[in-house]
């Protein structure tokens, strides 16, 4: 409905939709909502559902039929989620997830509550409940935990229109068919079948002659991250995902991978923040101050320390008070030069660009780049010092810590990230943190340092 609209015109019919939606509600009209949502894709409803009071929320969702609400409910914020699932019936919410595809069912009943998850999985289609268990058992970080069990294979003996029918057969379970995998008479992987290669292809000739060997594959243990710089790299828009023993067990496709790209940039940009995971705009206050309190003490206790290395040069403030003008622009410059760099390594981290292998280069570039920001910068600034309070000598100082602390800032923007992807952590996790305490440490530490050093040409 909306494949050529522009984001502007996108955000003109969700405002116009939104306000005939709130003259609707308001007039009770509830068979005309059912009519709008009937021509609407399931997104731009879930859109205007995220954005409506709690009540409206769930008293809008109930109106949905099944299928729709299966997939709107995927595409909803995780608390206008949690609100609606409080208010449904578990036959309507196991109807809702029985309509999923199996990696998306498996992905919803994951975050349930054991107990909930439990009646769900219990009323669940028989068939339905074996893929979905099967799933559950992989992180959901992995190949395994992102693949799902729906797809066409056909043995590597089938002719064409075996494949062919098999096709029409799983059309209406399986959607996205971009390809038919042909397995041996054991499960292993033998190739794939591209759609429209099966299509142009003669009836009667057998599949093997049609087949693309040489294609890439993932174990199901293989990180989802992984996953993404494939697809990146050999453009694809599906993956078989095999176990141990090269047996074809799932596929992960092309909109599973935008799913993970947009959850790993989302977790990056948090972590660096030292926000939680699954805090948003939409939380709850509670849950709010929850996520982000810890590392405010933590910050806290870095300010501390910064703090504490002020305090000891105490006497040198208080005989050259001109050091207080510019002991926050020295810590600043340093914070936002080691954040420049962070972003690019942990970027690079996440895209498979920069691995702990080739990352010496990439510090050495970065230490060249340090020192020519910190000398270039620090030029500035001390004229601007000299130029301001008339003491060549205190301008001198203050190029000295700038160039000093911009070449920590970015040094300390590479090493943080490496050193935690080399401790096997995320490398993302409170990195701006670290670095902003680090650099407002060295900052004050290099500046009030040298002035103290030559405190009696100051005074």
């Amino acid at each position: 409905m909306h494949t050529h609209m522009t984001t502007d015109t996108l955000n003109e019919f969700h405002t116009k939709t939104l306000k005939l939606l709130k003259k609707l509600i308001g007039e009770n009209r509830e068979f005309d909502i059912i009519d709008l949502f009937s021509q609407m894709h399931p997104a731009d409803i879930a859109y205007l559902i995220d954005i409506l009071q709690d009540e409206e929320k769930v008293r809008l969702f109930s109106l949905l039929d099944i299928e729709k609400a299966s997939d709107v409910i995927l595409e909803i914020s995780d608390a206008s989620k949690d609100r609606i699932i409080e208010e449904l019936s578990s036959e309507k919410l196991t109807k809702i997830i029985d309509e999923m595809d199996s990696d998306d069912a498996a992905d919803f009943i994951a975050e349930l509550p054991e107990e909930q998850a439990e009646t769900v999985l219990a009323g669940i289609e028989p068939e339905d409940v074996e893929d979905v268990k099967k799933l559950l058992q992989y992180p959901e970080d992995t190949a395994g935990g992102i693949m799902q069990s729906e797809l066409v294979s056909v043995p590597d003996t089938a002719l064409i229109r075996d494949a062919v029918s098999a096709v029409i057969q799983a059309a209406e379970e399986t959607e996205d068919i971009y390809s038919i995998f042909v397995v041996d008479a054991e499960g292993h992987l033998v190739g794939t079948v591209p759609l429209q290669q099966l299509i142009t292809a003669r009836r009667n000739s057998p599949v093997i002659s049609s087949i693309e060997r040489d294609i890439p594959r993932v174990t199901v243990d293989v990180d989802q991250e992984q996953v993404v710089q494939i697809f990146k790299k050999y453009d694809l828009v599906t993956l078989p995902v095999v176990d141990e023993d090269e047996r074809l067990v799932g596929r992960i496709t092309v909109d599973d991978v935008v799913d993970v790209m947009e959850e790993e940039t989302s977790e990056d940009i948090y972590r660096i923040a030292g926000v939680g995971e699954d805090d948003s705009p939409l939380s709850g206050p509670v849950q709010s101050v929850r996520k982000r309190l810890p590392w405010l003490y933590f910050n806290l206790l870095t300010a501390l320390c910064s703090a504490l290395v002020i305090g000891f040069f105490e006497d040198t403030i208080k005989l050259v008070v001109a050091l207080a003008v510019f002991m926050p622009v020295v810590a600043g410059l340093g914070g936002n030069a080691g954040g420049q760099t962070l972003v690019l390594i942990v970027r690079g981290l996440a895209l498979g660009e920069l691995t702990l292998e080739n990352a010496r280069k990439t510090l050495f570039k970065e230490l060249l780049v340090g020192v020519a920001n910190g000398l270039a910068v620090g030029v500035v600034v001390g004229i601007v010092c000299y130029l301001w309070k008339g003491n060549f000598l205190l301008g001198g100082i203050l190029f000295m810590a700038m160039t000093i602390n911009i070449l920590v800032g970015t040094l300390a923007g590479t090493l943080i990230p490496l050193t935690l992807k080399w401790l096997k952590l995320d490398p993302a996790l409170g990195s701006n943190v670290f670095v902003t305490a680090l650099t407002d440490v060295c900052g004050f530490l290099s500046f009030l340092g040298l002035a103290t050093l030559f405190l009696k040409l100051l005074t």
